[in-house]
């Protein structure tokens, strides 16, 4: 039942995304990501966490998404895929913090425990958030491109248990759109001076896998 409803859902969403004048794509050719990166004049290089500059991906385990319009990629998102095999998860972000961030120091001065508490297992992370100038404002297709991106992740890894990203608190607003049912600010506290693209008010957004089930089985994932 979970692939029908995941063929529906995202069937009605391509279908929105088509007749607003947009496509969408995915890439898991990560010379290629790496390459698009290079060439988008982005203000702010790919962020740590998720850069194929950075991490040793394998497919399946990360895929880009891009939104287009008349061949142009305007948007992109990455995805990847951690099975924690029991580490919690507070513990896995400061280890792999070290390497991304501080050169080998630790660069986290605490993470909530409520994080590790609430989230494990198998998780989906998603980051990088990229729309060009030309495509902001348009929040039905934001919602559009960032729903169709998760049920994505729920194809490629049905058996996730959370899936989860981090933004800016003045985004705050567009959680609901991008389809997350969860949400918790000051979860991680960074030493200063803040590491590239990271502060304390970027808020935790989440979504479980009962919750992502229910919004589709309801039809609720593509109500925007």
């Amino acid at each position: 039942m979970i692939q029908k409803d995941l063929i529906v859902q995202s069937s009605a969403i391509l279908k929105r995304l088509s007749e607003a004048g947009y496509d969408f794509e995915v890439e898991d050719d990560f010379d290629a990501v790496i390459e698009w990166n290079r060439k988008s004049n982005r203000v702010r290089p790919q962020h740590p966490m998720i850069s194929p500059m950075r991490n040793d991906y394998t497919r399946g385990t990360a895929f880009w998404t891009f939104l287009l319009k008349d061949g142009e990629r305007l948007g992109a998102l990455g995805a990847r895929f951690i099975d924690l095999r029991g580490e919690p998860l507070d513990r896995y972000i400061r280890r792999t913090a070290k390497a991304q961030f501080g050169n080998g120091e630790d660069v986290i001065e605490s993470i909530a425990p409520v994080m590790s508490e609430l989230i494990g297992g198998r998780i989906v992370v998603f980051g990088d958030l990229f729309i060009r100038e030309n495509a902001r404002g348009n929040a039905r297709v934001l919602a559009a491109y960032s729903r169709l991106s998760m049920i994505l992740a729920g194809m490629e890894w049905p058996d996730f248990d959370w899936m989860f990203a981090y933004i800016a608190r003045e985004h705050l607003r567009l959680s609901d759109l991008y389809g997350f049912t969860y949400r918790l600010p000051r979860v991680i506290i960074w030493r200063k001076p803040y590491p590239e693209g990271r502060d304390d008010s970027h808020m935790l957004v989440a979504i479980p896998a009962c919750d992502f089930r229910h919004l589709l089985a309801t039809g609720e994932m593509s109500k925007f």
